[in-house]
């Protein structure tokens, strides 16, 4: 680590009267963000509660329920002000109907959070600009704004409180639109319009559900830098949804899969089986792309799926089913094929009623067991 100087915030910060909305664009000021936050840090009460916050609630805590849950400490001060102002723009734009262009949410995690011993020694920072192969270094202050950098592909053994923008909190919302666009354009029932994306066991209530359940699921280690935090993944599922061999697709957040080389045992609903004609489907996991544009992408998968559709209604439902997840794999960039892991696995040709155990996607970078399940009515 190298320490290099010493930045002022005072460089960074206007007065939150005159902030606009251009300001507070999709291209949030992270390091803007960071210094402000680092102001309200050195509050005890602030600092206290915060942490409690981040230590209590996985994988990162929106920045909003801080500042929520701290006003009464700090809401004089000017930082706190630019970001709620900040934080009140962002989730205001995600709020309106009509779905925004780029979607940012302020939130906060932090690593290696059990090993603060003087806080003196915690950094505070925020993931780079562009691709993270191009990497080189990652930006860090300390509690007095001293610069440090640190190693992007090594993570640092001290406790490091991360800014993020388009993380977690991001996806949540991303997934909803998607979902919405997937229903708009006909490729998607009905299902998840109330549901809000309650995918658990206990979600049927007056009809019985037969389902396929993921029971667990482990990743391998993909070597993506530390300062990416938590892994950001959804599957994506697809079938046959009638005799003119229309496709169903569903995108499916993973909230709970935060690392690599970890079991987690989700209990999680994956494919509902009235969705479909037949008994097969396919579930794809991808992780979220920063550099990829979430209505790019949706648009994208609906127009390959699309472009099939015209070909394949008089072919056999199950050429149709593999066509239809290689049109979902080629509807993402060509970044994500030159060894880039934000295609993390597929799972062909899911059968129900059969469980499978230990069993390796087509990569052979994500391993499930999974299982029949019959949610049965109230």
């Amino acid at each position: 680590m190298l320490f290099i100087g010493c930045n002022n915030s005072e460089e960074l910060v206007t007065g939150s009267e005159s902030l606009t909305e251009e300001q507070i664009s999709s291209l949030t000021n992270k390091k803007e963000a960071t210094f402000q936050f680092i102001d309200l840090m050195k509050n005890q009460s602030f600092k206290e509660k915060t942490l409690e916050l981040l230590n209590n609630q996985q994988p990162s805590v929106a920045m909003s329920k801080i500042l929520n849950q701290t006003s009464e400490f700090v809401s004089d001060e000017e930082s706190y002000k630019m970001l709620m102002s900040k934080t009140t723009m962002l989730e205001g734009k995600v709020s309106k109907e009509a779905a925004p262009e780029k979607i940012e949410i302020l939130e906060v995690w932090m690593h290696n959070g059990e090993r603060i011993e003087d806080f003196s020694n915690v950094l505070f920072s925020f993931a780079p600009e562009g691709d993270e192969k191009t990497w080189e270094r990652v930006e860090a202050y300390t509690i007095d704004k001293e610069v440090v950098y640190l190693d992007p592909k090594e993570a640092p053994s001290q406790t490091v409180i991360v800014i993020e923008t388009d993380g977690f909190e991001a996806l949540k919302r991303e997934v909803i639109y998607m979902n919405e666009y997937l229903q708009e354009n006909g490729v998607q029932n009905n299902r998840f319009l109330k549901s809000s994306l309650d995918l658990s066991t206990k979600s049927a209530r007056n009809t019985g559900l037969e389902t396929t359940k993921l029971d667990k699921i482990r990743l391998n280690d993909d070597e993506e830098p530390w300062i990416s935090g938590a892994a950001e993944v959804y599957a994506i599922t697809s079938g046959i949804k009638d005799d003119k061999n229309n496709p169903e697709i569903k995108i499916i957040p993973m909230y709970y899969l935060d690392h690599d080389d970890t079991d987690y045992y989700p209990n999680q609903i994956l494919l509902f089986w009235d969705d479909y004609q037949y008994q097969a489907a396919n579930i794809q996991l991808f992780e979220k792309d920063d550099n990829t544009n979430y209505k790019d992408l949706v648009s994208a998968i609906v127009n390959g799926v699309f472009q099939i559709i015209g070909t394949v209604s008089t072919q056999p439902w199950v050429n149709v089913l593999g066509q239809v997840a290689g049109a979902i794999i080629q509807a993402m960039p060509d970044s994500w094929y030159a060894n880039n892991d934000d295609y993390v696995d597929s799972f062909y040709t899911i059968e129900k009623n059969k469980s499978y155990y230990n069993y390796y996607g087509a990569r052979r970078n994500a391993k499930v067991n999974l299982s029949p399940f019959y949610v049965a009515p109230n």
